[in-house]
């Protein structure tokens, strides 16, 4: 519930460009994007460096993306308890410690276990924080507003995948350079994973503003609130995302979530470990500092001038009209990992340049996927309905992904690319049914 005065102040804010929304929006998606990006991204390089298979890789981190394929499970309560804002700063704190922990369990003999259930722990965290963090930002900002910012939440939160891809891991090959083992490298990587999320929950206190009230539920009723308006609030709330839409537009919803993105899917994972992988192996070898610069920097750099530039032709031209050329931009760059596998070379320039087109063209392209699924949730329960759909979206991430390492393995680097090419036929072909369903609606 917005406080009273909030929404006139929109008003008067949408002559320019919301100066005051700035630094809290920047900070939270970061702190949205930097523990997606550990648990998903980051870890395939731990666990590789650690010597695993790339098939337990692949779906060991896939599996570890499922919390936010079930986070709709647990959003209601997350809409009927305490305020959005608490949540994201109780999420943050628990962060803080989770990666302590992990830190501390890598010496150790059962280490393998430890990591996997410190970063289960941390998806769950994580998924909590996303629901209160999207929900906090369709509370705090109007319609227009929410527009404006497309671009730039997704821009802060690709520095948060920017700072755990890039800057973490060099600094992981900083550490291996001047001597230090791989797991204590890594180690002390996690250390500064847990000092970040400390001070993202200190600086939330003073940042995210206050727009909502408390949920009196919390005061009657303890810490569950009044359960059975939880239950009939999230029934209502499930039952009114099939029952508002039609079945030919919950059809397209569906097809368009889990093949808009199908060719990326396989290929999430299997690239990052084809850029470490060895050059015996089919892979280019990159060490973690080459690693963390070409791709963890230089590329989400691409991806999030990709992600400006993708939310502004949006504003101005409209889905409809920028959504093609999105599409072919996400899939069509992927062919230059086929050109990678198939050459194999040892030129940072041209591998950087590679990674640094495609990163750009997903950038684009997923602005795209951001806009609709934001599109799709507006209504009474804004906040479930996007959190159903962005767990939707993680489903269609995290089964292909499970099963794309050991494809791989079967083989091969070059023919595993080519047919993952392919299977970015569907998404490009549902673009086009998206703007031939809007032109039948003019």
């Amino acid at each position: 519930m917005e406080l009273a005065g909030v929404n006139s102040h929109h008003t008067d804010m949408n002559k320019n460009y919301y100066p005051q929304h700035w630094p809290w929006i920047l900070s939270a998606y970061l702190g949205e994007g930097l523990p997606y990006a550990i648990v998903n991204t980051l870890m395939v390089a731990l666990l590789a460096d650690m010597g695993m298979s790339n098939g337990s890789v692949a779906a060991i981190t896939g599996m570890l993306s499922i919390p936010w394929s079930l986070k709709f499970l647990w959003s209601p309560l997350v809409d009927s308890i305490s305020t959005k804002r608490r949540w994201m700063m109780l999420m943050e704190a628990g962060l803080a410690i989770v990666f302590l922990a992990t830190s501390l369990s890598l010496s150790s003999g059962i280490w393998q276990y430890a990591v996997t259930i410190f970063a289960a722990t941390a998806a769950i965290l994580s998924a909590t924080y996303d629901i209160s963090c999207d929900g906090f930002y369709m509370k705090a900002l109007s319609q227009d507003a929410q527009s404006f910012f497309v671009g730039i939440r997704n821009m802060a939160y690709r520095m948060g995948w920017l700072l755990a891809t890039g800057a973490l891991v060099w600094v992981t090959g900083r550490f291996e350079m001047s001597g230090f083992s791989t797991t204590t490298s890594w180690q002390l990587t996690f250390g500064i994973i847990a000092s970040l999320f400390f001070l993202l929950y200190i600086g939330y206190q003073f940042m995210l503003p206050k727009v909502e009230t408390e949920n009196k539920g919390v005061v009657k009723t303890g810490i569950m609130g009044d359960v059975d308006a939880i239950k009939s609030s999230y029934i209502k709330s499930i039952v009114t995302f099939f029952t508002n839409r039609s079945f030919k537009d919950l059809v397209f919803l569906l097809l368009f979530i889990f093949t808009y993105r199908l060719g990326e899917a396989f290929l999430s994972k299997v690239t990052l470990l084809f850029l470490k992988d060895s050059v015996e192996n089919g892979g280019i070898g990159l060490n973690n500092e080459q690693y963390g610069l070409l791709y963890g920097t230089l590329g989400m750099l691409s991806l999030t001038i990709g992600g400006i530039l993708g939310g502004i032709c949006i504003s101005r031209y409209s889905l409809r009209r920028c959504i093609i050329p999105m599409a072919l931009a996400l899939n069509i760059p992927d062919l230059l990992y086929v050109y990678l596998s198939i050459i194999q070379p040892n030129d940072m320039t041209v591998i950087g340049t590679c990674i640094s087109v495609e990163q750009f063209g997903y950038g684009f392209g997923f602005t795209a996927y951001t806009v609709y699924l934001l599109q799709c949730a507006k209504g009474e329960y804004e906040t479930v309905h996007y959190a159903f759909l962005t767990a939707l979206m993680a489903i269609g991430m995290a089964l292909p992904t499970i099963i794309s390492g050991y494809w791989q393995q079967d083989i091969g680097y070059p023919e595993f690319f080519i047919r993952a090419c392919w299977l970015t036929l569907p998404g490009m072909a549902m673009s086009i049914w998206y703007v031939l369903k809007h032109e039948n609606k003019k």
